[in-house]
């Protein structure tokens, strides 16, 4: 390893203390769009375990707070909306921003989770993409600690059969992903899934052409 770890570790190593977990907001709607919905769930399920801080990347917070905040946590939560198949223009200027501390003690380690919104498609090419970045800075990805949720779920959840509910994301996924974090925080194991397809890979379910009724002869 090419950093010294050893003021992460000395976090680990004190599990007495409560974990900090920062929560940062990527999306152009900030605290009032659909992304800070989730996120509040996120920071709901994690205040009783964790201490939290945000930083609400539209409204630029100085290099300075952005610094402090990283070196405070001990884990990560991001967040952002969708917009033309990329995160949001705020969540980009502070990778820019940070560029230079890719690889130092600020992110070496620890874990990072990751909340993606967006109106019907493109959200899940972002959780991956971004993923790809954090652990580019270093960061550890733990299991399930990824989701997009999109306005298309939300309409489909309202009639969905138990069958495509295992096939859709949930608000409710978000608290997978919390606790999910906070295990690779403080060194546990115990993972946890939503609900999947399982068993039913490969099932078909398109019958636009073979479907329709003979043509009369």
């Amino acid at each position: 390893m090419r950093n010294d770890d050893r003021p992460y570790r000395s976090r680990i190593d004190n599990l007495s203390e409560m974990s900090r977990v920062l929560i940062i907001n990527g999306s152009l709607g900030g605290r009032q769009g659909n992304t800070a919905e989730l996120l509040a769930i996120a920071s709901d399920a994690l205040e009783p375990k964790a201490q939290v801080s945000h930083l609400e990347l539209v409204r630029e917070p100085s290099m300075d707070r952005i610094l402090e905040e990283v070196q405070k946590a001990d884990g990560f939560l991001f967040g952002t909306g969708t917009y033309w198949d990329s995160w949001g223009s705020p969540m980009q200027r502070f990778l820019e921003m940070t560029a230079h501390t890719e690889g130092s003690v600020l992110w070496f380690g620890k874990p990072a989770g990751v909340i993606v919104t967006a109106h019907a498609v493109g959200a899940k090419s972002v959780v991956s993409r971004l993923f790809g970045v954090l652990n580019m800075y270093g960061m550890l990805i733990p299991p399930m600690s990824g989701m997009a949720y999109t306005f298309v779920n939300e309409v489909a959840l309202q009639t969905a059969s138990d069958h495509l509910r295992d096939e859709l994301w949930k608000a409710e996924d978000a608290l997978v992903v919390v606790h999910n974090l906070l295990q690779a925080v403080e060194g546990g194991r115990d993972w946890r899934s939503w609900s999947t397809c399982e068993g039913q890979s490969g099932e078909k379910w398109l019958f636009a052409y073979s479907g329709r009724e003979p043509s009369p002869s």
